[in-house]
């Protein structure tokens, strides 16, 4: 079997679930940083909509709201404990180059409503690297995906 090479990202290659395999903080220098482990999934639509959750791996389970899908009925406190870490956002996406520009229409965080997150894609045979743009000292974060139903 021949090696597995970089397809270009676009709609048809991009559109449906992605499961986290991990992620990482790549220094100036080279240097990798494993994160926390993280329980994500990320999706795109063929017709340019997309929605992700992450969370950390090892949240325990909550005393309060058993079965509830929102958490409005619970204290703050425990609001405040199961939000801890999360990220959760959906809008529309666009692709130009090798790059996925996610435009946020709703998020768990509502500073982040109305903006664009850009981010540099890589697509090799059922894997996406999602990488940030880099920090003012070239630093960036970088998400490895595989395609759900490979998982």
């Amino acid at each position: 079997m021949g090696e597995l090479r970089p397809v270009g990202v676009s709609r048809e290659t991009l559109a449906g679930a992605w499961r986290e395999l991990g992620r990482e903080f790549v220094g100036v220098d080279g240097s990798i940083k494993p994160d926390v482990a993280r329980v994500s999934q990320i999706m795109y639509s063929a017709d340019g909509y997309m929605c992700v959750v992450n969370a950390p791996a090892e949240r325990k389970p909550l005393d309060q709201a058993a079965g509830a899908v929102n958490l409005d009925s619970v204290s703050a406190e425990v609001r405040a404990e199961a939000a801890l870490g999360v990220v959760a956002y959906a809008g529309r996406y666009e692709i130009e180059g090798d790059f996925v520009r996610h435009i946020i229409y709703t998020a768990l965080n509502p500073n982040l409503i109305g903006t664009r997150q850009p981010r540099r894609a890589e697509i090799v045979g059922d894997d996406l690297t999602l990488c940030t743009t880099p920090d003012e000292q070239g630093n960036f974060f970088r998400i490895r995906w595989r395609r759900a139903e490979k998982m």
